[in-house]
């Protein structure tokens, strides 16, 4: 399968393993018909979510709508019925009831700065984490030809062998660091994710398990996140974050007659 606006850094084995992971999660022609993921959050705990205010400056809203090829992710219901939050692009906008903004910000990720990474998260706060992660994650693997591909290599999870693509993603991108690495089964399914989480600090490095997936209208979806510690390749047993969701509904634009 050849795959469009691929950055020629990619060849050989690490090609293989995006063409393969592409067509796994759903193909290429159902990626160019997505026009949302929606997701009912059922879970939301780990050490990030406890530090930065869940349930006392933030709560968990009851449903996610992302939009991955826009880059945006709204939430519904945040913070109380009728208002929402929106995240589009780097931008972070909360709307009351009657769709006024109540707060808005342009430039979010540069309020990130020194000390004030160490800050309990404010309703923008979080939904510019989630929603830029949210619409990151739900973008992938279609999206990484985008970036240049540094590298190649396996590791195990329990019996299995990965292949992992190391992956330095467009600088406009908003997501948690520049250089990423994803790992991939045999059968082309995303199962393990390697990021430092910038904006909460240097020492964020954690490993994503994406867990319990769903087909909808032929996409690949994960229910389950489960983000722990690393020490460099090596996963620790201390929970960063750990994300339920109980339902998935896939939306895709008509084929083109």
């Amino acid at each position: 399968m050849a795959l469009p606006d691929i950055q020629p850094s990619w060849s050989g084995p690490a090609r293989e393993v995006l063409e393969r992971a592409v067509e796994r999660h759903g193909g290429w022609s159902t990626w160019q018909r997505l026009q949302s993921v929606s997701l009912a959050p059922r879970l939301l705990r780990g050490m990030v979510p406890a530090v930065k205010g869940l349930g006392r400056t933030f709560s968990l809203p009851p449903r996610l709508v992302v939009r991955p090829r826009e880059q945006e992710t709204e939430f519904v219901d945040y913070p109380t019925a009728g208002s929402r939050g929106l995240y589009a692009r780097g931008e972070v906008r909360l709307m009351d009831p009657r769709g006024v903004t109540a707060a808005h910000a342009t430039a979010h990720r540069g309020t990130f700065r020194g000390l004030a990474k160490n800050r309990r998260w404010s309703l923008l706060d979080a939904l510019y984490f989630f929603g830029y992660a949210l619409a990151h994650y739900h973008a992938l693997p279609f999206t990484l030809g985008e970036g240049q591909c540094l590298g190649y290599h396996r590791t195990r999870l329990g019996k299995e062998v990965l292949e992992g693509v190391v992956v330095m993603l467009p600088p406009s991108l908003h997501t948690h660091s520049g250089r990423q690495v994803f790992y991939f089964d045999s059968t082309g399914v995303l199962r393990r994710h390697d990021y430092v989480a910038e904006i909460i600090g240097v020492w964020a490095r954690g490993a994503h398990f994406w867990e319990d997936y769903e087909e909808a209208e032929g996409l690949l979806v994960a229910k389950r996140r489960h983000v722990v510690a690393r020490l460099f390749r090596q996963s620790l047993p201390l929970v960063a974050l750990h994300a339920e969701f109980s339902s998935v509904e896939v939306r895709l634009a008509p084929p083109e007659p």
